[in-house]
């Protein structure tokens, strides 16, 4: 069996077809296209056909944060998704990499679409990790034409060359045993059976020779692996429907004994070196081994050790920053401190797993950490810091239910994460900080009942969360700083009852909180500055009973309401 895994960039279309005049051979039990439904299958470059040697790094994909894929368009048949996907997944019970697929407003660097443009006759897929040159996050990486013409086997020999493509693997024909077994049988009627399939087309023979037929080498390739021997039921064989008299093979449509080992080689689940069966100088590949901060971070030059204020820390670097995804590491119990560890990764897409048992502080850990949509469950059971945390993720939808327990400092825990949806259930019960906690989360509709007993700052705990709808019952009797607490919550309407006795600030509470129609009384009689408190609180109902002191500053208290 022929995998590759190289350096270079692939064809733009490989092409296959039927012919009425070469349709001796074929195997009755096949359901082939009818004479009008012309199949193509190919692999695209980035920046289309281009010669051999060509390089921008390898296809393979980063194992540990494996392979993001939406769906941007729709089938003609909505269960084609599912079926897709079931059918994807019989390379992840091989290979050791997953594949993730997520909504079509998410980011994802495979896109999959059905019968692009209109044409349902047209397959194709960037080889492995070409896809992330394509950025627009509208435009395909991967394209199935006319599945609804296929009967179960072949859909399901489609899916399968077409993950395998994604995967960073290769067509069959394109190994070096291919022409060396003598599946050139009739050269000359080869050629001249494609010049006539291709006439009025730009591609002449030398370019569908170069880029779908001539074996892969190390000569023309940078890093080539593939096994000792072709395998002649490789899914990966390349699908023709009639070839009887220019090539020997037929498609298949399960994965081949051959494909299972070759993709366990390429993505190691046990950590275990990948590599060339074909014993070339190009075809090693670096091992894959238990990894270790110093070895897979520090030594990669992704991270500095840092040891400011005793504590034991890791500081990103400008390598660091670009990396999309960063390996899970075995270790990380040397840690006492992940403050700013990944402070400005505005690439990172996956948070890496490693032991993060004896950390206290994950202050601003991830902060402008914008493209970040995944983060692992870490061990923060010994952390009282947890301030600033996700701060303007700005990708970030949801996160795993984090231990809390010992938690002292909350402010800013997710300011500006401007996706996140959802909070689960957090154990504050020893906060005292949670200023700022919620700002500007414009996607947050609801939080879930906090225990803020111990807590003394509240102020701008969530300005600016312009969907928040509802707000718990807070315990704030030892709040002395409110304000701007509410400010900008133009969707909220209503505000349980606080205990605000102790006080002292409560300018721009709720300001701009332009939806609010009631507040209940509020104890403000410590209260120095209550300026601004109801700034253009244009829909409230009834004017709120204070107790306010005749030192206190109430300037413009309540400008922009009925009550101005």
């Amino acid at each position: 069996m022929k995998k590759l895994l190289f350096i270079f960039s692939c064809i733009l279309l490989t092409l296959s077809s039927c012919s009425d005049d070469l349709t001796d051979g074929i195997s009755t039990g096949e359901v082939h296209p009818t004479s009008n439904q012309v199949r193509w299958y190919g692999a695209k470059s980035p920046s289309g056909i281009q010669s051999f040697g060509v390089s921008d790094g390898s296809k393979r994909w980063n194992q540990d944060a494996g392979i993001y894929i939406k769906f941007i368009n729709s089938p003609s048949d909505p269960s084609f998704i599912e079926k897709i996907k079931t059918i994807a997944s019989e390379w992840e019970q091989y290979a050791g990499i997953k594949f993730h697929f997520v909504e079509a407003g998410q980011k994802a660097d495979v896109r999959i679409a059905f019968d692009w443009n209109g044409n349902d006759w047209l397959t194709w897929s960037y080889t492995g990790n070409d896809a992330k040159k394509i950025s627009d996050q509208a435009q395909p990486t991967a394209v199935f034409g006319g599945l609804q013409y296929q009967d179960e086997q072949q859909f399901k020999g489609d899916v399968l060359r077409v993950f395998g493509q994604i995967l960073g693997l290769e067509y069959e024909q394109r190994h070096q045993q291919w022409t060396e077994n003598g599946y050139w049988r009739n050269p000359e009627k080869l050629q001249a059976y494609w010049e006539d399939f291709f006439d009025g087309y730009t591609m002449d023979w030398a370019e569908i020779r170069q880029y779908v037929f001539d074996p892969l080498t190390s000569e023309n390739t940078l890093q080539l692996l593939e096994t000792k021997e072709l395998d002649e039921a490789s899914v990966m064989a390349w699908p023709y429907y009639v070839r009887s008299q220019t090539l020997k093979l037929l498609a298949n449509y399960e994965l081949s004994e051959g494909d299972k080992t070759f993709i366990a080689k390429l993505y190691p689940k046990n950590g275990s070196e990948s590599g060339s069966e074909s014993g070339s100088e190009n075809g090693s590949e670096n091992s894959t081994t238990s990894n270790t901060i110093q070895k897979a971070w520090v030594d990669a030059g992704y991270f500095v050790w840092n040891y400011d204020d005793g504590e034991v820390s890791l500081r990103i670097t400008a390598l660091g920053q670009q990396q999309e995804y960063l390996p899970d590491v075995s270790d990380g119990e040397q840690l006492t401190s992940a403050k700013q560890m990944f402070y400005g990764a505005t690439k990172l897409k996956k948070a890496p797993m490693f032991n993060t048992k004896n950390i206290i502080k994950f202050t601003y850990m991830f902060a402008y950490c914008t493209s970040l949509t995944s983060i692992p469950l870490y061990n923060t059971s010994k952390a009282n810091g947890f301030s600033s945390m996700f701060s303007n993720c700005t990708s970030l939808t949801s996160i795993p239910k984090l231990d809390t327990s010992n938690g002292i400092d909350f402010a800013s825990m997710f300011a500006g994460a401007t996706s996140l949806a959802s909070i689960p259930n957090l154990d504050t019960s020893k906060g005292t900080y949670f200023q700022y906690m919620f700002k500007e989360t414009t996607s947050l509709k609801t939080i879930p009942l906090l225990d803020t007993s111990k807590g003394t700052l509240f102020y701008y705990m969530f300005a600016g969360a312009k969907s928040l709808i509802s707000v718990p019952n807070l315990n704030t009797s030892k709040g002395t700083n409110f304000g701007s607490m509410f400010r900008n919550c133009t969707s909220l309407t209503s505000i349980p009852k606080l205990e605000t006795s102790n006080g002292y600030y409560f300018d721009y509470m709720f300001a701009g909180a332009i939806s609010l129609t009631f507040v209940p009384n509020l104890n403000t009689s410590i209260g120095n500055n209550l300026s601004y408190m109801f700034l253009n609180c244009r829909s409230l109902k009834t004017k709120p009973e204070l107790n306010i002191k005749t030192t206190a500053n109430i300037n413009d208290m309540y400008t922009g309401t009925p009550f101005a």
